[in-house]
């Protein structure tokens, strides 16, 4: 492993629980005992990691609880990187060098560590909170894991499937849930989704209702946990893709599932998308950009400058000349998605398959091109990519516009596109955002890139007259 990459490792201490959390392990450590520890890499997922290096360091099969959120004594946040998992077995022995103990008021003070102790304590608390009320924290209790697995198997029984035990966790929350389970045939996924992202479960099931072609089918639906089963289509998603055709067939499909979603806007509205259609888009770009000017008044950095109240008024009336060019080329609003990223895109031979729908919405079809055409820059698919990908969307939509409306549409959808993706959430009006460094400077970089886009539309359409 490079250097760097060993650097970049984070510790995590691991309050290893079994026997539906009446017993902790802990490790040897010379005269005393401390919680069994692992490392792993920030920018993967957490808890996929923490199952896997529990086992090749310890030998233990486990899966992840939660991460607590622990509070120190004088009020602030545990500064140190804990998880609370359990083990599979009930009866697993104890790795080499440690022990399980009963989980008591004793157990909390027995590591060398005071740090350690305060976090056992304070996890255990957190554990019988959604022990004793499960509504709250589902996957934040001890044995929803094998709750899950007779579950599943009443799901899938009927379709002559079983599941064998083996399984992947790819987060871990009380709320949320996604985990891959094996079966004695194709493999299904559970997902559950907690607040803010609720509203994902209704979404999905109206979607996968409507387009079936274009969502994995839905084995069983879990109302208490607000989750679903669905079929593994691929584990293939387009990231992993840098051959064109395939971008290019994304596209021509994307195109499609937003052609069959004409004229449903009131039924995909009712299952929670978002209304990020015109009127609401028009009617949002004064309070926003009022906001921004507070945001670029706020800013310390010198670089880059913020903009001027003029500049904002200037991407004020860009966005709304771009909206009403939009409405009179009679552009139809359709399905959209505006955490549409090629990890959220299966690829199989026979077709392309879209997930993760709790950023559904009802918006301008080419937003959600745009979001497409950005992430092939970023992959640096090839030199003309974007023009490719951009021709094979555009055919199924000849058919309803022509070429020139489609391509008087596209000069100004970049903008609309930056505006939608930052007004689809309350983040931009929340007070708290004005204060939070990181989130009001991503909305001020949006607002730049705003600007650039709206600065390029007029420099485009002089270049034309002359």
């Amino acid at each position: 492993m490079k250097v760097t990459e060993q650097a970049d490792l984070q510790s995590y201490r691991l309050i290893v629980l079994r026997r539906d959390g009446s017993e902790l392990l802990l490790a040897s450590s010379g005269s005393g005992w401390s919680l069994p520890s692992v490392q792993i890499s920030p920018r993967k997922r957490v808890a996929q990691q923490l199952v896997t290096e529990l086992n090749g360091a310890w030998g233990l099969q486990a899966y992840c609880l939660f991460l607590p959120s622990l509070i120190t004594p004088d009020g602030n946040e545990h500064s140190g990187n804990y998880a609370v998992m359990e083990s599979i077995h009930r009866h697993d022995e104890a790795p080499k060098g440690a022990c399980w103990i009963p989980c008591n008021a004793s157990a909390c003070q027995l590591t060398r560590s005071i740090e350690d102790n305060d976090a056992i304590k304070g996890s255990l608390r957190e554990l019988d909170l959604h022990a004793s009320q499960p509504q709250i924290g589902p996957f934040g209790r001890p044995g929803w894991l094998r709750d899950l697995f007779i579950w599943a198997q009443e799901q899938l029984s009927p379709l002559g499937l079983r599941v064998n035990g083996n399984f992947q966790q790819y987060n871990a929350s009380p709320t949320f849930s996604l985990i891959r389970l094996e079966t004695n045939g194709p493999a299904v996924w559970f997902k559950a989704t907690g607040e803010p992202n609720r509203h994902e479960l209704p979404i999905t099931i109206s979607l996968t209702r409507l387009f079936p072609g274009n969502l994995p089918a839905i084995f069983g639906v879990h109302p208490s946990w607000n989750g679903w089963l669905s079929e593994e289509v691929s584990d293939a998603t387009l990231d992993q893709f840098t051959e064109l055709s395939v971008w290019e067939k994304v596209a021509k499909d994307l195109a499609e599932l937003q052609i069959a979603s004409i004229g449903k806007d009131a039924e995909l509205l009712d299952a929670r998308c978002k209304d990020l259609r015109l009127p609401v888009l028009v009617n949002l770009i004064d309070p926003f950009l009022a906001r921004m000017s507070e945001f670029m008044a706020a800013q310390q950095k010198e670089i880059p400058p913020p903009l001027t109240n003029s500049q904002l008024s200037f991407v004020a009336s860009r966005l709304k000349q771009s909206c009403s060019l939009l409405h009179d080329l009679r552009f139809p609003h359709t399905l959209g998605h505006t955490d549409f990223n090629p990890g959220n895109v299966l690829i199989s031979p026979a077709r392309s398959v879209f997930v993760d729908w709790a950023e559904g919405c009802m918006t301008n079809p080419l937003v959600t091109l745009e979001y497409l055409r950005e992430h092939a820059r970023r992959a640096h698919i090839q030199d003309s990519a974007s023009e490719k990908i951009t021709a094979a969307y555009l055919r199924p939509w000849q058919t309803f516009l022509s070429f020139d409306d489609l391509a008087r549409g596209m000069t100004v959808s970049p903008m609309v596109a930056v505006f939608v993706y930052a007004v689809a959430n309350k983040v931009w009006s929340s007070p708290e955002t004005l204060h939070n460094s990181r989130r009001s400077g991503y909305l001020r970089s949006l607002t730049r890139r705003m600007y650039r886009e709206a600065t390029r539309t007029v420099e485009g359409s002089e270049q034309c007259v002359a």
